[in-house]
């Protein structure tokens, strides 16, 4: 579970010149997201996100992170529907927020981010939507609207590695296979997943206890776990769709 271009086809950068004529018309949907069974989430989400999806941790080393379980099956995002809309009611991740622009590292600049975008995003054009630059080539209200909220984006996600290292200096996390029973009978087995060890959670010292409380990682810690009843949710839901294909055959 890598790339951090997860969503994204094309990704180019933002020109003043190249694209100082580009607009951005909604799109109904989120076709783009479909396929996806994943997609990374910031600590700051987790009382959110714990309500609707399963939060678990993936990779090691530098690419350890949380991510939502979006589905149980490669290429199927159980949350967008066959209509393309997003599950109704459930939280909205930032990450799915921010498409189709993007802070990235281009390697032109060092270690400065550029603001990029998807330009297979069949939203852009030259004729209608919320315009990129105003007339003088400045930032539109928009754009500025939308730099604000990615930049809020990442620090968010600097400030949850700062979480995933700390849970990893305690040794909180454990590798885990968790067995999934539908009301029906049915089981799946969720298998390789990374959960905080309550065990070891309870061992802590007063201590460290508090440096995560004042630190906010011990809310996070506790929505995460809540989180993983939703597995049973998921797979509910995997099973709708799954049926819904067989009957279609």
């Amino acid at each position: 579970m890598s790339n951090v271009m997860l969503l994204y086809k094309r990704v180019t950068a933002l020109s003043r010149d190249d694209h100082k004529d580009y607009k951005l018309k909604p799109v109904d949907g989120f076709e783009f997201a479909s396929t996806t069974h994943w997609m990374p989430v910031a600590g700051a989400e987790f009382a959110h996100a714990a309500r609707h999806y399963p939060i678990v941790f993936t990779g090691e080393g530098d690419n350890l992170r949380p991510i939502l379980l979006l589905g149980l099956e490669i290429g199927h995002n159980e949350y967008v529907g066959k209509d393309k809309a997003w599950k109704r009611d459930s939280y909205l991740p930032a990450f799915v927020r921010r498409y189709p622009f993007v802070l990235a590292d281009t390697g032109a600049k060092g270690k400065e981010l550029t603001v990029c975008f998807d330009a297979d995003f069949p939203g852009w054009n030259k004729t209608e939507g919320r315009e990129l630059f105003t007339a003088e080539g400045k930032n539109s209200e928009f754009l500025e609207e939308m730099l604000q909220f990615m930049n809020g984006f990442n620090v968010e996600m600097e400030r949850t590695s700062a979480f995933v290292r700390e849970l990893g200096r305690l040794k909180l996390l454990e590798k885990r296979s968790a067995d999934i029973r539908s009301a029906n009978g049915s089981t799946f087995k969720v298998q390789d997943i990374l959960v905080v060890d309550e065990a070891a959670l309870s061992k802590l010292s007063g201590a460290d206890l508090e440096a995560l409380n004042k630190a906010g990682f011990l809310g996070w810690i506790f929505a995460h776990l809540m989180s993983l009843g939703n597995l049973t949710s998921l797979f509910d839901l995997h099973l709708a769709r799954k049926g819904a294909e067989k009957e279609k055959k």
